[in-house]
């Protein structure tokens, strides 16, 4: 009997809740299968098993997203391929690629892993790089090739040639944005990477860049439009553009007071000064260094680009990354005994390729805490919504960097503290300070972004 037929006879006899609960449950194991297909590399079964999720149970959770996936044009499922930490304290880089038929999906796969790499090399992605997750996505598409130069196709986030005279390729926002609701929500941050098979000069912005499949040198140059808001150096003309664009690294003034990056030049970083030719404009627009940035096709961001990229990670990242013992509630409900003896706490933090983070550790008398700062709004992943840190006051009792590993421990006595209620305080920064380097990579951080803390109410007993 075919299920259809099962459910409407069920429904007859009154017994439809249990049956239809058995068959969500079925669909719910057919679709696991099919994922597990997919993690195998077995595109073609894993589509197979989709279309009959539709086909058989299709009022269900599972049996819609068979029909989604086994479209044309359709998600087939996503698997990290990089980074192990939780999608909740990384950068997700999300890359989802166009114009891939069922049969060129393991082409895709090579190209995806090797993409990694050109964010490692990369100078400020680099130091950082243990900070991000890469994610990869497999999408299906109808046709292989673009659309564009008198030929319209049909692929999963619609590439085509946008009208620059270079002919830039780019896809449908729209489309990226369907493909990405496919995953968790709490697994990306709404930041994707897209690679059309066919082009090779890509565009970006808004969390979205977009990439030839032979274009994978400007990977990181698309991504600096993307990620954080960079305008390009360049001065040649690729299509019309609206003047008076600012940026971090773009301004439509030359008064060096005025610049967004004013702060170095008042710092008098080396090269760093108002240079005329950006945006695309030969004329009426400023970059901060004559050359060699990134964003205009160099290796290395220039200062306020690299400034501008660890900012945006750490508006997703915070820098402590886990705590030994979890940390009680600020109002100090919770709180920790010590009658006699020890306590001992461990904060572990995020952890740069080449530089430490500063851990300091306070012990503070209940009625002397700095004002605590402001709660992140509940599901909110944009750390400069909780504003600065408040001073406090009062020396460290402890400060170092975290040993490799990242970890950094601190014992609290009894015998050093008279009785009542204690704030114990681990505040941890990156200074962005190198060894050899003149000034830190960040000299601006108006959201407190480099700086995290956690704390633990604790009782000393009369």
């Amino acid at each position: 009997m075919q299920h259809t037929a099962v459910i409407a006879f069920a429904l007859a006899l009154g017994g439809a809740p249990l049956l239809l609960q058995g068959g969500a449950e079925e669909a719910d194991a057919q679709l696991a299968r099919a994922q597990e297909k997919y993690e195998q590399g077995k595109y073609k079964e894993a589509q197979r098993i989709y279309r009959d999720l539709a086909k058989d149970y299709p009022d269900t959770e599972a049996g819609r997203a068979g029909a989604r996936r086994s479209q044309p044009n359709a998600y087939l499922g996503h698997t990290r391929i990089v980074g192990d930490g939780p999608s909740t304290n990384r950068v997700d880089v999300v890359l989802m690629n166009d114009g891939y038929r069922i049969d060129k999906q393991k082409s895709w796969n090579k190209f995806a892993a090797d993409l990694p790499r050109e964010f490692e090399r990369n100078d400020a992605f680099g130091e950082y790089f243990g900070y991000l997750n890469f994610v990869r996505c497999n999408l299906v598409s109808e046709d292989d090739n673009i659309t564009g130069f008198g030929r319209t196709t049909s692929t999963a986030l619609g590439g085509h040639v946008r009208g620059t005279i270079q002919g830039h390729v780019g896809v449908e926002r729209d489309k990226v944005r369907a493909m990405l609701a496919e995953l968790p929500a709490d697994e990306h941050d709404g930041l994707v990477m897209a690679v059309v098979r066919v082009g090779v000069l890509g565009t970006g912005g808004d969390g979205i860049a977009c990439i030839g499949g032979q274009g994978a040198k400007i990977a990181v140059h698309e991504w600096g439009h993307a990620f954080a808001a960079l305008g390009d150096e360049y001065s040649r003309k690729t299509h019309e553009r609206e003047g008076g664009r600012r940026a971090p690294n773009v301004s439509d003034t030359d008064d060096p007071t005025k610049v967004p990056w004013a702060h170095w030049i008042d710092a008098k970083a080396r090269g760093i000064g108002v240079y005329e030719g950006a945006n695309g404009q030969v004329r009426g627009a400023w970059k901060p260094k004559a050359s060699g940035c990134v964003m205009q096709n160099g290796e290395s961001f220039c200062e306020p680009c690299r400034e501008a990229v660890v900012l945006s990670i750490y508006a997703l990242v915070d820098p402590i990354e886990s705590t030994t013992p979890d940390t009680n509630d600020e109002d100090g409900r919770d709180e920790l005994v010590l009658d006699g003896g020890t306590l001992d706490f461990t904060v572990k933090v995020m952890q740069p390729e080449s530089h430490d983070l500063d851990v300091s550790w306070y012990v503070l008398r209940e009625g002397t805490l700095p004002r605590s700062p402001r709660p992140l709004a509940a599901n909110a992943t944009d750390r400069r919504s909780r504003g600065p840190l408040a001073p406090i006051d009062a020396k460290p009792d402890k400060q170092f960097a975290a040993d490799r590993r990242g970890e950094a421990s601190f014992r609290l006595r009894a015998s050093d503290l008279d009785p009542g209620r204690y704030r114990v305080v681990v505040r941890v920064r990156d200074t962005t300070e190198f060894r050899g380097e003149k000034l830190p990579w960040v000299l601006k951080d108006d959201h407190g972004l480099l700086e995290s803390e956690r704390g633990w109410w604790v009782r000393v007993p009369e």
